[in-house]
């Protein structure tokens, strides 16, 4: 994979350099990394990181995960050159949740990876050739291994994180194109996936009321849309996104703080969805979805420093720290009364690791020390390996938020 992988970027340097001159590229965009990983130590953050070794042990272990992550999952289109796609599973295919991923990773880890800003243009150029076919700025969901085209909609996570990642592109790189491209998208799901009342959209085909997924909530992605747009829509959708998380906590898990994987509105009232509302017998459980919850929310808390992220995130470690009392023992799904959920009899780094990112942004020192300890050497399949990563460049203090203004919450 790493001799393809080379092959590829000097054939695609060599097909650049043809279609365009130096002179005609700005000069902040021609690979300067203004954020080159390591990041820790650089941009405020509230909490703890793993203290377990040096923090140039930490940045290693991360740094070494990456390198992993890179070679296993990162591939090249089978159709353009130069085109690359995150790897979602054994048959081949990609979803748009992986490429959003697959572009944030590449964009942190520049600095560290020489090829990452390559590799960046090559993933964001795959995904625009897949447009959703209700909404073309929207990436359509899945993609086969063949790369065939097919007509699908969208899935609101990946495009969401696809926007952050190009605002993170345009932090660390300048290029004022990725910039251009961000508002242009983070407009598009304003007005798309954004309903009247802040909440979101399952995907562009969601016309439905009072239907969302509570691991869409992506405070620092709101916040970053605010500040790239002005625009206090997205003040309004974190509002709204606390507000259903607030609702689900109090309501429906008092004693754990657990949310389910989908959430319905009824009689007013955010609640867990139905069990195979839309994927599983696990819809209205803290399952495969929700388990992202606590890293998106963690990090809210410890960048942000948010206090509604941080009450948030109160009762889920509250309950983790009595009844599960260490992060390796957390399995894979629970009942949002805190009972296992059926089958649920084994761990996994998509369950632990978010927990670290909750526990880091609440000062909870030796969950995080374990939480590394099991991420550092735990090694899965593409969404386990990718949360895992994800997580462990918050709770390392390496995931800094492209914001130009910095600024509390707005209520």
């Amino acid at each position: 994979m790493a001799f393809r992988i080379v092959f590829a970027s000097l054939a695609c340097s060599l097909a650049f350099l043809n279609m365009v001159r130096a002179e005609d590229v700005p000069p902040t965009s021609q690979g300067k990394v203004l954020r080159p990983f390591p990041q820790a130590g650089n941009f405020p953050m509230k909490g703890v990181v793993p203290d377990s070794a040096s923090q140039e042990q930490v940045n290693k272990i991360v740094r070494d995960f990456y390198s992993y992550w890179k070679a296993k999952y990162i591939v090249s289109s089978v159709r353009v050159p130069c085109d690359y796609k995150v790897k979602y599973d054994h048959k081949g295919r990609t979803v748009s949740e992986a490429m959003g991923y697959g572009l944030i990773l590449t964009a942190y880890m520049a600095g560290s990876d020489p090829e990452a800003k390559r590799l960046f243009d090559g993933l964001n150029a795959f995904r625009k050739r897949f447009p959703s076919k209700i909404n073309p700025a929207f990436m359509n969901w899945q993609i086969p291994k063949d790369e065939k085209p097919i007509r699908s909609d969208s899935a609101t996570d990946g495009d969401l994180d696809i926007a952050f990642a190009l605002l993170l592109a345009h932090g660390q790189w300048g290029d004022p194109r990725y910039l251009e491209e961000a508002r242009s998208l983070i407009h598009e799901i304003g007005i798309t996936l954004v309903r009247p009342d802040g909440s979101l959209r399952l995907g562009d085909w969601n016309e439905e009321s009072g239907q969302t997924r509570p691991s869409d909530i992506m405070p620092t992605h709101f916040r970053a849309f605010r500040d790239a747009t002005g625009d206090e829509l997205w003040t309004k959708v974190e509002r709204a996104s606390y507000g259903v998380l607030n609702q689900l906590q109090t309501q429906s898990s008092s004693h754990s703080g657990l949310v389910p994987d989908f959430s319905i509105e009824e009689n007013g009232g955010w609640i867990p969805a139905k069990a195979k509302f839309l994927e599983s017998p696990h819809d209205g459980e803290f399952y495969y979805n929700a388990c992202r919850v606590p890293w998106r929310i963690g990090w809210a808390a410890s960048t942000l420093s948010d206090p509604r992220a941080e009450t948030a995130l109160k009762p889920f470690m509250a309950w983790a720290n009595s009844n599960i009392q260490k992060p390796d023992a957390f399995l894979a799904g629970y009942r949002l009364d805190g009972s296992d959920a059926k089958g649920n009899d084994f761990d996994t780094a998509c369950f632990i690791a978010p927990t670290g990112v909750a526990a880091s942004a609440l000062g909870n020192q030796a969950w995080v020390n374990g939480v590394f300890a099991y991420c550092s050497n735990k090694r899965e399949e593409y969404f386990e390996d990718t949360i895992s990563l994800l997580s462990l460049l918050v709770m390392t203090g390496n995931a800094w938020i492209p914001l130009e203004h910095q600024s509390g919450p707005h209520s």
